[in-house]
């Protein structure tokens, strides 16, 4: 009969330890007065109560432990879960002992588990964890407080609704006369007092750590003050370290690059060019990664893991993406070092016309040395592209100033060629624009390329003077010609007149008229062309020559 009622009396010792602990808790000053006096008589009392309770809870967990060996196998299950809530509630109050008697001490550092196993994924995250720790701690503090605030909230919460349905449970015990019911609702009101307790517990504790952040606050200016010094002694003075490191680093490497690229006397220009720049592209490639290098270095010299990760991180984005570049980056090299298909001032087409490629670079110049402007093409895509010796061909048919005749017979000078148009104007300043690829392939005669051009114009006489047709016309038709023309401002530009028959036409005998001028003349085209036909006439009139018009001969039967 004893032994069966030793659950029961250690439920009901349980009980009046719990209450005890409730009193106790109630009757603890507010955090915030402790912490106004932190460290004065007011925590050490806080310590000394739960001390006491402590004890109490030790002493409680000593006899629960003697009855669990007595009782009957039935019975242990049953205490062994008490035993276990004991020993949580023992745990919660040494938690707060020592909380309490740290004061605002962080003590969740000591919480992380060390792994002895090897794993690339931690690895790396240990890497990346002192750049996300610097991120988060901008906003530790803040967040810290808000989840105080919240747990806070959410605990006096709780603690009403327990208030209220303790309120209610004292209500029934005080309206029930049956014993197994008071039995039940004093157990019931039992596990409501211990989470009662539990929680007041967990809201004194909070309030604690949220006085001690919120009591450790400073103003923002010296705030950024603080932090501001501690960058320039810590972090700023590494970063300076580093670019002195990646100054003396580039400067070393330019000043033996400007060494090695001095061109011999006898040294061939081409050969000289393809040197300077595989020393140049080459020493680039070394200078950076000695800088990394350098830096890297510094980092790990000055102990600095934030800005060492970052470096690690740079130089693996790096790697990264010249894994999937190298093909391309090997096929541009050769033509930034002038080995490729296309090469400097050699001969290329681009949009149907000829230009020189005047450099190679990450951005390339074309040029064409008779149009006005460039063509600037990035590396990507002058890479494809196939040039050759350009040697003594024409890059244009027509220079600025030049006069062309066009197909359809009107003369025009070139007033601008550019790389997209072409600008013409005729002699009365009437002008025309042309796209310059049109132009290009248009043809026409330029009256000003050569050193002299000629003016060819047919004239019909009739078939009444077949019988002189080969001596006295030609001899007096040329004889005109050449009196009218030394006779016009253009008279020292004339180099030769011709006139034979060229054919015996439909209605009359057809003269060839060629006049052979310099092209300085090339202005006076249409004034040279009209004068033939005037002297023609003339002459025709003179010595009474027939001009035919055509005619319609109709026979009759």
């Amino acid at each position: 009969m004893e032994v069966s009622n030793i659950p029961i009396f250690a439920r009901l010792k349980k009980l009046a330890y719990s209450i005890v602990v409730a009193v106790i808790l109630a009757c603890l000053p507010h955090p915030a007065l402790a912490q106004e006096a932190l460290g004065s008589a007011d925590n050490t009392k806080q310590l000394e109560v739960i001390q006491s309770v402590l004890d109490t809870k030790l002493e409680a967990r000593t006899d629960l432990r003697e009855q669990i060996n007595t009782a009957p196998a039935d019975e242990k299950t049953e205490l062994e879960s008490d035993l276990a809530e004991l020993n949580r509630e023992i745990d919660v109050l040494q938690e707060s002992f020592q909380q309490v008697a740290v004061g605002s001490v962080d003590l969740s550092v000591f919480n992380d588990e060390v792994s002895t196993e090897f794993d690339w994924r931690d690895e790396v995250t240990q890497i990346m964890m002192p750049i996300v720790q610097n991120l988060k701690s901008l906003t530790e503090k803040p967040r810290k407080i808000e989840n105080l605030k919240s747990k806070i909230s959410a605990s006096t919460i709780q603690s009403t609704v327990i208030e209220n349905a303790l309120l209610s449970i004292n209500i029934q015990l005080s309206n029930v006369n049956e014993n197994t019911t008071r039995t039940s609702l004093e157990n019931l009101k039992k596990t409501w007092d211990d989470r009662d307790a539990e929680i007041k517990r967990e809201i004194e504790l909070a309030t604690v750590q949220l006085e001690n952040l919120q009591r450790g606050d400073v103003s923002f200016l010296e705030a950024v003050r603080n932090n501001f010094f501690n960058f320039v002694k810590g972090r700023g003075l590494t970063l300076l370290l580093a670019a002195i490191a990646a100054l003396i680093i580039w400067f070393l490497t330019r000043l033996l690059s400007n060494l090695l690229s001095k061109r011999s006397k006898r040294e061939d220009k081409d050969e000289y060019r393809t040197r300077q720049r595989l020393v140049h592209y080459s020493f680039k490639l070394v200078t950076f990664l000695l800088i990394l290098i350098a830096v890297i270095v510094v980092f790990y010299v000055r102990g600095d893991v934030l800005l060492l990760g970052v470096a690690f991180l740079f130089a693996a984005a790096i790697i990264l993406g010249l894994r999937n570049t190298i093909p391309k980056f090997l096929k541009e090299s050769r033509v930034l070092l002038n080995l490729g298909a296309i090469r400097e001032n050699e001969r290329v087409t681009y949009n149907g016309l000829p230009y020189q490629v005047t450099s190679l670079n990450m951005y390339s110049v074309l040029r064409n040395p008779e149009l006005t402007g460039v063509i600037r093409l990035p590396l990507e895509e002058i890479v494809n592209m196939v040039s050759r010796p350009a040697g003594k061909e024409l890059w244009y048919p027509s220079s600025k100033g030049d006069y062309v005749v066009l197909e359809s017979g009107r003369l025009m000078k070139i007033v601008d060629q550019t790389t997209e148009l072409v600008e013409l104007e005729n002699l009365v300043g009437t002008k025309t624009t042309i796209p310059t690829t049109d132009f290009f392939n248009t043809t026409f005669d330029n009256l000003t390329r050569g050193e002299r051009f000629s003016v060819v114009s047919v004239f019909g006489v009739g078939y009444k003077h077949q019988a002189i047709s080969n001596t006295e016309v030609p001899t007096r038709i040329q004889q005109a010609v050449q009196a009218a023309l030394f006779e016009s401002e253009t008279a020292e530009h004339v180099e030769h007149v011709a006139v034979e028959l060229k054919e015996a036409g439909a209605s009359s005998l057809d003269y060839w008229v060629c006049v052979t001028m310099n092209s300085e003349s090339a202005r006076s085209y249409n004034r040279i062309l009209r004068s033939i036909q005037q002297s023609c006439i003339a002459t025709c009139s003179n010595e009474g020559w027939d001009i035919p018009f055509p005619q319609l001969t109709v026979h009759r039967e």
